[in-house]
């Protein structure tokens, strides 16, 4: 069984630990540094005490029943789709899995979970951001109800050029 589980300001450190761990694994190919920038940039203190400190950004760790934690959810309340008149909305901002969850469920979990909390909040849609060169989690998001919306490059520093591909997709919570 899996517990998701509000991540608090006195777990950032696990907080930390957690990003790292279940980052590098899936995607230190993007980078020419094997996304040591990338990961100081988005995984210092500083910026997640920032984000745990805002109501909006909601951070949960899904953990197994021995404890340990297999992955974890951030989920952006009030987040307007960028370039769309889109306002009523959250972004699923990340939802990393460890490389032993993988394949478990936990993932379907958490995205179930994301739509719960969304539809408390009264959005009207979910959306999220996934490289082009990532076939496995767009496969997994299309069969979670996602549709494609657009596609951007990224224009960050030690990112090969041939993974600079972002879609941005979404899924209506009408229902």
């Amino acid at each position: 069984m899996v517990r998701i589980e509000r991540v608090l300001p006195q777990d950032i450190l696990t907080l930390q630990r957690v990003v790292e761990e279940t980052y590098l694994p899936y995607f230190r190919y993007l980078w020419h540094d094997e996304g040591a920038a990338y990961l100081a940039n988005i995984n210092n203190l500083e910026v997640l005490e920032q984000h745990l400190a805002k109501p909006q950004h909601c951070y949960y760790f899904a953990k197994l029943e021995d404890g340990s934690i297999a992955g974890y959810l951030k989920l952006i309340f009030e987040a307007p789709v960028p370039d769309t008149p889109i306002s009523n909305a959250v972004s699923l901002d990340k939802i990393y899995l460890s490389e032993a969850a993988k394949g478990k469920g936990v993932g379907k979990l958490l995205m179930e979970f994301a739509d719960q909390q969304a539809r408390l909040a009264k959005a009207e849609y979910l959306w999220l951001r996934v490289m082009d060169s990532n076939a496995y989690n767009l496969d997994f998001y299309v069969k979670n109800g996602y549709k494609m919306l657009y596609k951007r490059w990224l224009n960050l520093a030690n990112i090969k050029e041939e993974y600079r591909g972002i879609f941005t997709m979404i899924k209506s919570l009408r229902d």
